[in-house]
């Protein structure tokens, strides 16, 4: 099987952003948090938006962009932005780690690096030191499932287990018995498991999806509700429309 080759930070070149000055990338995405237990009525949050990027500076290992993000039912929010594949971004001059658990570009933070040559049925594995979108610290098995050389493009699975909170992770919520009554109740997360696909073309995310599962525990003074939460993403490029 003819491998991605070596290329840049990541590790290959079907990993690793060929962009130009002026060149224009757009993404579509959505994320559903739900959970179900006995004895509270199931919650379920959703969201979604795109994101128009117009590259300013092609440098390899941290291009720069103006970034647009218009997520539905909120203001348009734009800003300079610096990308960086370790996972090191700037956001309207602010610098801050990227721990999305997907977006525009392969993230090393998240993904770890990649071996220089890939084939498919290549395994890796990374420990995600950090709370991350849809994860605390943990570690995960990467798999090449898909690999298409000529037109630099490779399809991974990703596989993980992690404890805790994730980043910006909720951890009181108000609920509804089945009785009715509302009640503000503290969060306390078990083991997660996450699996999903991901496919980049030369580092850019084509499509992207990751399921997540934990169960947790809820509590309001001496009641006590087991529940079973599921997250999941999805993100695909999509062209630029107006």
């Amino acid at each position: 099987m003819i491998p991605c080759l070596a290329h840049g930070q990541t590790g290959s070149s079907c990993l690793s952003p060929h962009l130009a000055k002026g060149d224009t990338l757009t993404n579509i995405y959505s994320r559903t948090i739900a959970m179900t237990g006995e004895g509270f009525a199931p919650l379920v949050f959703r969201i979604s938006g795109s994101s128009f990027y117009q590259v300013t500076d092609n440098h390899p290992l941290r291009p720069a962009f103006v970034e647009t993000d218009r997520y539905d039912g909120r203001p348009e929010n734009r800003s300079a932005t610096v990308i960086g594949l370790d996972g090191n971004n700037i956001w309207q001059d602010k610098p801050y780690a990227n721990t999305s658990a997907s977006g525009l570009m392969y993230n090393t933070l998240i993904w770890g690096p990649a071996p220089a040559q890939l084939h498919e049925g290549d395994t890796w594995q990374h420990t995600i030191g950090v709370p991350w979108e849809l994860g605390g610290p943990g570690t995960q098995t990467i798999t090449v499932v898909a690999l298409d050389k000529e037109h630099q493009t490779v399809t991974l699975k990703r596989e993980g287990f992690s404890e805790g909170f994730y980043d910006n992770d909720a951890k009181q919520m108000e609920i509804a018995t089945t009785e009715g009554k509302k009640l503000r109740v503290e969060v306390k997360p078990g083991t997660s498991h996450w699996t999903g696909y991901t496919t980049f073309r030369q580092g850019i995310v084509i499509s992207d999806a990751l399921l997540v599962t934990r169960p947790v525990l809820l509590t309001s003074g001496e009641q006590h509700f087991s529940g079973q939460q599921r997250q999941y993403i999805l993100l695909n490029a999509m062209p630029h429309l107006p």
